[in-house]
């Protein structure tokens, strides 16, 4: 119940934040469509936990860790593009994951994706294919998980 709950309240809230300034109208189909949704993921995720405050801290420490990811992967595609000789040796390496929950793995594909550099080809169980543009400068193939995969470890596990 408590999952149904904050789901609603959450989505009636970005509703009324992109909806805004509200008429009538809005809210009514906004509580609606938020009602209906929430119904919706509750009948679909039911063998879910509930939500916890600890899974939220670890979500916004999974927020802060991907921002500085990205800027630093920002940053070094930068170097590559300026340099002269475009200094690239593309690769694509097979990384196992540890994470059990498909949400938890599309994420950490997805993190995996969005920081320049690198890009999540595939995803097989728990197997993640990653192109990497300076694949001779990889040392350790489980660090193209960064530290995304232990802070999503302990949000959704």
């Amino acid at each position: 119940m408590n999952n149904f709950i904050f789901t609603f309240l959450s989505l009636f809230l970005i509703w009324s934040a992109l909806s805004y300034p509200l008429t009538n109208q809005e809210i009514i189909f906004g509580l609606i469509l938020s009602l209906f949704i929430s119904i919706l993921t509750q009948y679909y995720n039911q063998r879910s936990k509930s939500f916890k405050i600890k899974s939220l801290y670890h979500l916004i420490k999974y927020f802060i860790v991907f921002l500085i990811e990205l800027v630093k992967a920002n940053f070094n595609m930068a170097r590559i593009v300026i340099t002269p000789s475009l200094p690239i040796s593309p690769k694509i390496y097979e990384v196992k994951t540890e994470l059990k929950s498909n949400i938890a793995k599309a994420l950490l594909a997805n993190s995996i994706t969005l920081t320049p550099g690198t890009i999540s080809v595939d995803l097989e169980d728990d197997t993640i294919y990653i192109h990497v543009v300076e694949g001779t400068k990889v040392d350790d193939v489980e660090g193209l998980k960064g530290p995304f995969e232990k802070i999503l470890k302990e949000a959704f596990e």
